[in-house]
């Protein structure tokens, strides 16, 4: 062969090598972007996956109104609302639709302290932090994120959960009560400087009106 063919068959190789690293490529970033660990919460907006056990909130807290903190009441002191643990399910049906197969794997799970394994739907990047009791002590209900829970027989993510749809609703005046008014207010007057004092990328974060929630960076980032 040729020192010229040589050169050639060499040149195609690699041709077809980084044709094909970059249709690889495509394929991962798509199937990334699409699945619930992708890019971000906007990618899997109405995300709902299948459950081990099904479970439906219209039931429980349409028809019958059972508050969200009776199951999830961690959201109320800590930073994440809890997943409930089996035994709370086994306060009602130890004697409620006990014959049900669903609610025997349930009974199951809790004879032999197995917990169930619930599939996450709401999952936030790691370089943000969501706070659920700070948002409860401001008086937020938690449809304003999670949308009509009680209308959801499988639960799906309603909003975006986004940046901007975060920001938007720290800038919303309708969602902060008037502690957390007050609690700006008491800010304020000890650090003693008013806003136009303040550099301009500060006053572009901060806002006029104490009733509305914190966008600086560290409110939500690490």
């Amino acid at each position: 062969m040729s020192d010229d063919k040589c050169e050639n068959s060499v040149s195609s190789r690699k041709a077809c090598i980084v044709l094909a690293l970059a249709v690889l490529g495509t394929l991962a970033i798509a199937a990334l972007a699409f699945s619930p660990l992708g890019f971000g919460p906007a990618w899997y907006q109405n995300y709902a996956p299948k459950q081990p056990i099904p479970f439906s909130h219209k039931t429980h807290a349409g028809q019958f109104n059972i508050p969200c903190l009776y199951c999830h009441g961690a959201a109320e002191y800590a930073a994440f609302a809890e997943v409930p643990g089996v035994e709370t399910c086994m306060n009602c049906h130890s004697v409620v639709k006990t014959d049900s197969p669903w609610i025997k794997q349930v009974k199951e799970a809790y004879d032999t302290n197995n917990p169930i394994k619930w599939v996450k739907v709401h999952v936030l990047p790691d370089f943000v932090h969501f706070n659920h009791k700070r948002h409860i002590a401001a008086g937020l209900e938690c449809e304003t994120c999670h949308g009509p829970v009680k209308t959801m027989d499988t639960v799906y993510q309603y909003s975006a959960l986004t940046m901007g749809w975060c920001v938007n609703c720290h800038r919303d005046n309708n969602y902060v009560g008037p502690s957390r008014a007050e609690w700006t207010k008491a800010r304020d007057a000890l650090r003693g400087e008013s806003l136009k004092d303040k550099p301009f990328w500060f006053q572009m974060l901060s806002h006029p009106d104490p009733h509305n929630a914190d966008v600086s960076c560290s409110t939500c980032h690490y």
